[in-house]
Order: C-alpha cells, then structure tokens, then sequence
C-alpha cells in the first residue's frame, strides 16, 4: 500500500492490541487480533521459561539449558527471545501486524479512534470497538495512571577486554544492584565461541538512576570483583620467571558500551467500557490461553515441521 493510500484510508478493528511485549504477540496469536506495534520490548537472551512449563500449544519443543554458575547452576527453559521472534514472523506473514513496525506515536480519541503517527511522520487513522493495551508507551490520550511504576530494570552491556574465556554462563548476588550477570560469546570477534562479553542486570528505584554509586562505573568495579573471586583471570603473560611451569596473567578488565532502562512494568491504568490493560505475564496469557483455528497457527505448525 503506497504512503497516500495509507494516510487516506481509515482501518476499521473489531478488537486490536497495543503492545510490542512477548505477552501482547501470545495474545495475538491465540485470539487471531492485529497488533500496533509500538515499541521494542523484545526479550533478553537470558530470559528463559520455567523448564517444567510445556509449550505444546505453540509447537515448541522441550528444552532445557543448564547455565554454570558460580555457587550452584540453574536450569532454565526455552527462550523467550526465540518465541518473541517465531510469533512475530508468523503474526507478520498471517497480515496480523498490519503497520509493521512503523508507529511512532500513538493517541487515542474520542469514538474510538486511533491516531497513529507513524517514523516518517504519516497519519494513519484507525477505528476500533475493543482495544486491549499491553505496554502504555507511546500512547496519548488514555488519561493519568491509578499508578506509577517506579521501579527500573537496568542492563549494562559490558566489553570484556581481559578474561573473556572461562566455563561461567551466569553469576546471581544479593543486591539489586548487579544482580545478575549473564555471560554471552563476544559479537566482537567472528565465529568467537571461547570469548565471552557480559551483561549485567540491576533492579533500581527512580532516585538510584541518578546515583553515582549505581552508575555504570560503578557496576563496572563491582563486576570486576565478582570475576576476580571467580578466579577468572585475563590473558597469559608469559610464564613466571621463579617458576616457569606457571604462567603469569593480566587482571581482569572490562569496560562498559552501553547502559538500557526499562521500567520493570507498565503504569497501571483504570479499565473503561472499550479500552482494556492488560498486565498479564507471558506464562500466564499462555496457560490461559486455547488453540483456535486460524491462518497464524497453520503458518506456526509449518514453521515447526522445519
């Protein structure tokens, strides 16, 4: 459909959902309604399912991963991100996505109509009886929360420069600050399997944003206590001089690329008689949910023969 066509013609839904989360592509599959996609939510890598949750109903094989840890390991089920990514192919291929990922701004009037605006700055108008809203951002016109979240989930991806090969997936502390660090194989280096760059993940209130005692610097110093007591060690340095059996190393370095903030969830807003929010998780919308017939569920069961 050409830009002109677009900004003449006004869709019509009887239902449709806002959201770009894992738990507003779940819904859509199951109950066959169109998504305005209208913000990046994908999954992390290290987002996983229970293991013992079956997904069956999507054509999903079991699996189970065993991430080393530093005190015990852990267990883990499928991929989030790998879900994340199937259900967006296939709601795409089945028409279910009718923008893409065009919208911009989203505003919601009066006779339920939504005004969506899209990266090139194009108006595009849409009509609904029912609009279900997963993730608030982005969108105008849907009045003031009952409830803010002020609550931040914060990753801070970090290069390692010195240490980079070791057997650990993942190391979990007591803070919220740093409390997780998940280990991945270096998009730095081609075909790098052995070399390892990290993320680290905090849970931090509004005020801690601003704090430079929870800055990324200071992430980065307590990272780097956390891979020392691992007796995790840089690249060799030759071999000791008094003992030349032994090698010596290089400490340990890492340095910060870039930090994300997330609020941990959406604000929390009142139903009305057209207009619902749905703060669900994932596993619950799944567990929730029953197969329907539908064109996105015979393209999924294709997908899955492969």
């Amino acid at each position: 459909m050409s830009p002109d066509v677009m900004n003449r013609h006004e869709y019509e839904f009887d239902k449709i959902v806002i959201g770009s989360t894992l738990s507003a592509l779940i819904y859509c599959y199951f109950n066959s309604v169109p998504l305005i996609y209208n913000n990046e939510r994908k999954p992390m890598f290290f987002d996983f399912f229970d293991p013992d949750l079956s997904l069956e109903k999507l054509h999903m094989e079991p699996q189970q991963f065993n991430l080393k840890g530093l005190e015990s390991d852990k267990i883990v089920g499928h991929s989030k991100l790998q879900m994340w990514e199937r259900l967006m192919f296939v709601l795409s291929l089945s028409g279910q996505v009718p923008m893409s990922d065009k919208a911009r701004n989203i505003r919601v009037e009066d006779g339920n109509i939504l005004k969506i605006t899209t990266k090139k700055f194009r108006m595009i108008k849409a009509r609904f009886n029912k609009l279900i809203i997963f993730d608030n951002e982005n969108i105008e016109g849907i009045g003031v929360p009952k409830a803010k979240v002020n609550k931040f989930k914060v990753i801070d991806w970090v290069d390692v420069k010195s240490g980079m090969a070791h057997d650990y997936d993942f190391f979990e502390t007591n803070s919220d600050f740093v409390k997780e660090i998940y280990f991945y194989p270096s998009k730095r280096f081609d075909g790098s399997i052995n070399r390892k760059d990290l993320a680290s993940v905090s849970y931090l209130g509004e005020n801690q944003l601003k704090n430079f005692e929870t800055s990324d610097t200071y992430a980065k110093f307590k990272i780097l206590k956390i891979m020392k007591k691992a007796g995790i060690r840089g690249a060799r340095n030759g071999r000791d001089f008094n003992n030349p059996e032994k090698y010596k190393y290089y400490a340990v370095k890492v340095e910060p690329r870039k930090r994300e903030v997330f609020k941990l969830s959406s604000d929390l807003y009142e139903d009305t008689e057209d207009i619902i929010f749905d703060y669900r998780t994932a596993e619950e919308i799944y567990v929730d949910s029953t197969k329907q017939k539908s064109y996105a569920l015979k393209l999924n069961e294709l997908v899955a023969r492969k």
